[in-house]
């Protein structure tokens, strides 16, 4: 604790401090204090009580940041109004932390005192002045100011062997928050490339699959269709119109692969117009099995298991058939080609034996 006691300037008279209304100023109480001489500008009601200043700073020692307590007790006689100084400016080295706290009390000689506490902080290091102004005393006509020159020590908390004071750089209010997507950008760039490459071998794995699907033999190409068609137990299942449509769609498809008149998007009576003079079609039968597909397909009529696998039979017989009469003409053909062949060969061979023959005939007058 310290305690300081200020004395007058211009017209103010300041006399002992004065502090044993409160247990803080006991020190004040150690003796008697002693009266002050009274100067011609000393403010002396009638009941002889003098103004009285003192103030003390709790703790006197302090480190930057910390708060402290600066007490200014002021006594005055009766009927006296105090305006005390306050700290406004934000920037100074003595800063306030909370509005100042006036309390008031009487004394038994006609007087009263008056205290003030200061709630401060310092932002630097070294003895600092806590920078208030004059407390202002009116009394009727009577106007006394009274200097508040406290101060306090503020130690630094730099080692022992540094006299450098430089704080550390500040920080960014946020720190920069770096998205998923930035990180893994590369890693998700090779998955893209990759599905990419995926996707083309597989197209082209498709693609060529399909090129060699239909590059097949019309008649190979219906097997393997009656084949896989038969692996898939339709009537078995229950879906037993579905098989036989199925079974009708690969003879179409044949019949489109071996006649080019014979398309897909016909119907049945106008695809029967269409072939009608192929003779290797066997026309009853395929009549017949148009009919009964339609009847299933469009009419919704019932078929039981043992009726739809003799329609998908029906349908197998009918390319074997067509695919004998096909076959039967290719090799007639061959064989007529290769009549022909034959044919020109021996005339070809007949001219080269004339010619050779004519050619070993002695010449008339040759000895």
């Amino acid at each position: 604790m310290s305690r300081v006691w200020c004395h007058p300037v211009r017209m103010v008279a300041l006399s002992a401090l004065l502090l044993a209304s409160r247990p803080v100023s006991a020190i004040a109480q150690a003796g008697p204090p002693t009266t002050p001489p009274v100067s011609p500008g000393v403010l002396t009601p009638p009941t002889g009580s003098r103004v009285k200043a003192g103030f003390l700073v709790r703790p006197d020692t302090v480190e930057v940041g910390d708060p402290f307590t600066l007490i200014v007790t002021v006594v005055v006689p009766d009927g006296a109004r105090i305006e005390w100084p306050t700290i406004d400016d934000t920037t100074a080295m003595v800063v306030s932390r909370e509005p100042t706290k006036v309390t008031q009390e009487s004394l038994r000689a006609g007087g009263r005192t008056e205290r003030a506490e200061y709630a401060l902080a310092a932002w630097n290091v070294g003895p600092l002045p806590i920078g208030l102004k004059e407390a202002v005393v009116r009394y009727g006509s009577i106007t006394l100011k009274v200097p508040l020159n406290a101060s306090v020590f503020v130690k630094s908390v730099l080692p022992g062997d540094s006299s450098m004071h430089k704080p550390k750089p500040p920080r960014a209010l946020f720190p920069r928050v770096v998205p998923w997507w930035q990180r893994w950008w590369p890693v998700l760039l090779v998955l893209a490339a990759l599905a990419l490459l995926w996707w083309l071998l597989e197209r082209r794995r498709k693609r060529g699959t399909a090129t060699a699907y239909v590059a097949l033999d019309p008649y190979a190409r219906a097997v393997h269709d009656f084949e896989r068609l038969d692996r898939l137990a339709l009537a078995d299942a229950g879906e037993r119109g579905r098989y036989v449509a199925l079974a009708i769609d690969v003879v179409r498809t044949y019949l489109a692969l071996r006649n080019p008149l014979a398309v897909l998007s016909l119907t049945s009576s106008e695809l029967i117009g269409a072939i009608a003079d192929d003779e290797r079609v066997p026309r009853d039968r395929l009549i017949s099995l148009m009919a009964d597909g339609d009847g299933i397909k469009f009419a919704r009529r019932l078929v039981s298991g043992t009726r739809a696998r003799e329609l998908a039979a029906d349908a197998r017989a009918v390319v074997d058939h067509i695919e004998a009469a096909e076959r039967a003409r290719r090799a007639a053909e061959d064989a007529v080609r290769a009549a022909a062949a034959k044919a020109v060969r021996d005339a070809q061979q007949k001219d080269e034996d004339d010619a050779r023959r004519k050619s070993r005939r002695p010449k008339a007058g040759a000895t």
